[in-house]
């Protein structure tokens, strides 16, 4: 009969490898159990995109607007993302969490599908999903898109992208 021999330390050393590789987080991969605990709700930027150019550009060069008058609309459109920041959201391990700033309170349930975030408001249907673009277990940058139909004054009607992005820290 043969015997097979296998060294001990070479084995081992396979064995370990193995675990080692099977256990490291893949770049970008995003983890639930980063997500669980107390957020506190950081600085908050706005980007908003007709076709490839910002409104900025669009408003000037496409709908011939002096500087200031394209900057006035760009404003007005970005006013209700300036608020947005301060406050905490807490992520719970049944799934629901709860939002505060200040005296206003939000609460409701979460879903984590790949990188897509769910919050759907108590009582509520549920809203487009937020991308999580980066999660570690001490911050987050969440990012909300949506297509948005512009109507302003004599202006023409326009679509533009609104790409909302928010720093979370714990």
């Amino acid at each position: 009969m043969r015997k097979l021999f296998v060294n001990p330390v070479i084995l081992l050393t396979i064995i370990a490898s193995l675990l080692f590789v099977s256990s490291c987080k893949t770049e970008g991969e995003i983890n639930e159990a980063d997500l669980i605990g107390i957020w506190n709700i950081g600085d908050s930027s706005v980007d908003i995109k007709v076709g490839p150019l910002s409104l900025t550009q669009f408003l000037k060069v496409t709908m011939m607007l002096p500087d200031e008058a394209a900057q006035a609309i760009v404003d007005q459109l970005t006013a209700e993302f300036a608020d947005i920041g301060g406050g905490t959201i807490t992520f719970n391990e049944d799934y629901s969490y709860a939002m505060l700033k200040g005296d206003l309170g939000e609460e409701g349930s979460w879903e984590l599908e790949g990188d897509k975030l769910h919050l759907t408001i108590t009582g509520e249907t549920p809203g487009d999903p937020l991308t999580l673009r980066n999660l570690s277990s001490s911050a987050a940058l969440v990012a909300w898109e949506e297509e948005h139909v512009v109507n302003i004054n004599d202006l023409p009607e326009f679509t533009a992208t609104i790409i909302f992005e928010l720093n979370l820290s714990k």
